[in-house]
């Protein structure tokens, strides 16, 4: 099943929550200034000290995925850091990207499509 994903047959997608914690935060962009996306956040991660991430290309060029390590925070801290990072990089670039897990979704909505492509 994998590899008819990778293949683009068949989307594969994960929840991001178990039992209301997780170990992800991801942003997803999809837009135009995709390439400017990626770079403003490699700096930002940068800035604040943030290290353990993966950035990914989702089904089509223009999204990127990027995964954030994080040790099993609950939905609602999740929510707080996510928004911090959503504010610093709405300071650069328009938002066409979402946060997830978000407090705002059905748990059963915190999914996340599984990338195709690793770019960082």
């Amino acid at each position: 099943m994998l590899k008819q994903h990778l293949n683009r047959q068949y989307t594969i997608a994960a929840p991001l929550l178990k039992e209301g914690h997780t170990n992800y935060l991801v942003l997803e962009y999809k837009g135009e200034e995709y390439q400017r996306f990626y770079h403003l956040v490699k700096h930002l991660f940068n800035t604040l000290g943030i290290t353990h991430y993966h950035i990914y290309q989702g089904k089509d060029e223009e999204k990127i995925q990027v995964f954030i390590e994080v040790d099993h925070l609950t939905l609602e801290e999740a929510d707080s850091r996510l928004l911090e990072l959503s504010d610093a990089l709405r300071q650069k670039l328009t938002k066409k990207w979402k946060c997830l897990p978000s407090s705002s979704l059905p748990e059963s909505y915190n999914i996340v499509t599984l990338p195709y492509k690793k770019l960082s």
